[in-house]
């Protein structure tokens, strides 16, 4: 089997449990989540984090989200731009969303103002799949490979406890991140 097909197999049962997860437990899987990352030094002192709008299951930083607006941080969001680069922007107020690609709940651009991603200090990183060494498996559109090899910013990585698997297929572009961060527990990546 290639490692394509390796991922693909591992993205289609993940997805599966995302899906069918109890939404009750997963909300309150999500909070706790939502506060290991803000306990992160490196998320109190971040002054620009990126976040995402959760879809299909996926944890929901909304928590992580209202924190940083709070306390006076700016939330930057990922806005899909074709050949597979993402466009960081700022939105005017967490109202100034549309229905993007992928059906995703993305920042208006015309509400919103675009960031570099050397202005990122954190990233708040959604994946399929993660390891203790902080590996990740996206959803496959390489959006995030990219944006990491463009910023020296932390990547958090956040996941529910069954998206930790002892290993997974990685190819050269496949990017590490500093942490993961699941409702059990937080791996920091060795460096």
């Amino acid at each position: 089997m290639t490692i394509a097909e390796q991922k693909a197999e591992i993205r289609k049962k993940l997805r599966s449990m995302r899906r069918e997860q109890d939404r009750y437990a997963a909300a309150e899987a999500s909070d706790l989540i939502c506060k290991r990352v803000m306990a992160l030094d490196e998320y109190k002192n971040a002054g620009v984090i990126l976040a995402y709008m959760a879809a299909r299951g996926e944890v929901d930083v909304g928590e992580l989200v209202r924190d940083a607006v709070s306390s006076g941080k700016k939330a930057a969001f990922p806005l899909c731009i074709e050949n597979g680069g993402l466009k960081l922007l700022i939105p005017e107020s967490l109202d100034s969303f549309t229905v993007g690609a992928y059906g995703i709940l993305e920042p208006d651009p015309d509400k919103s103002t675009e960031i570099s991603p050397k202005e990122l200090d954190l990233i708040i990183v959604p994946a399929v799949a993660y390891t203790e060494c902080c590996a990740r498996l996206g959803q496959g559109g390489g959006y995030y490979d990219r944006l990491l090899a463009k910023t020296d910013a932390c990547s958090v990585g956040v996941g529910f406890d069954f998206q930790l698997l002892p290993s997974l297929p990685t190819e050269s572009h496949d990017r590490p991140l500093d942490y993961v961060v699941l409702p059990s527990n937080v791996f920091k990546h060795a460096e």
